[in-house]
């Protein structure tokens, strides 16, 4: 859902503008999502299917349906939605499409003259942090999280602000 929110918030700001919208959704999760679409006319939800990943609780479709360590999972299972998102595609013909971490995506819509961008909602210290080359390994626990990657660089815990500027912050 952390994910999905963030997408449907930016379907919102584009159908604001006039721009009508297809946000892909995995079935089950999709009534979670309705009451955030302000703009049903110009919005509309494909449900797809997530198909069982060994290993998955039956009917996960998202990371909030499954415990950390199962979210790469997760990510294999929504792999395996790619035929049906190129069948949406070419039905639908979009001119452009916004995807986070689905990365296939991209050689797929540049196959069907599509044009996509990658719209992260996750910040680029975050990214550093989670994705850093030393974090390359596959079952990362959430404990590994707590320490950051070697080399990462560390914030200090305190800091000064100069006088007068002080003031600005009370």
């Amino acid at each position: 859902m952390g994910h999905l929110t963030p997408y449907l918030h930016l379907s919102n700001k584009l159908a604001k503008r006039g721009h009508k919208t297809s946000f892909f959704v995995p079935r089950r999760t999709q009534s979670k999502l309705e009451q955030f679409n302000l703009f049903p006319d110009l919005i509309t939800s494909f449900p797809i299917n997530v198909p069982h990943v060994e290993g998955l609780p039956h009917g996960a479709e998202t990371t909030s349906d499954v415990s950390f360590s199962l979210g790469p999972l997760i990510m294999t299972a929504m792999d395996r939605t790619e035929r049906d998102i190129e069948l949406l595609l070419l039905d639908l013909k979009p001119q452009i499409v916004f995807f986070d971490f689905t990365y296939w995506l991209p050689n797929l819509t540049r196959r069907l003259g599509i044009k996509s961008f990658q719209y992260s909602i996750i910040g680029p210290a975050t990214v550093s942090y989670v994705r850093s080359p030393q974090r390359k390994r596959q079952n990362m626990t959430e404990s590994d999280l707590m320490q950051p990657p070697p080399g990462y660089p560390i914030l200090p815990t305190t800091f000064m602000v100069p006088v007068k500027y002080a003031n600005r912050f009370e």
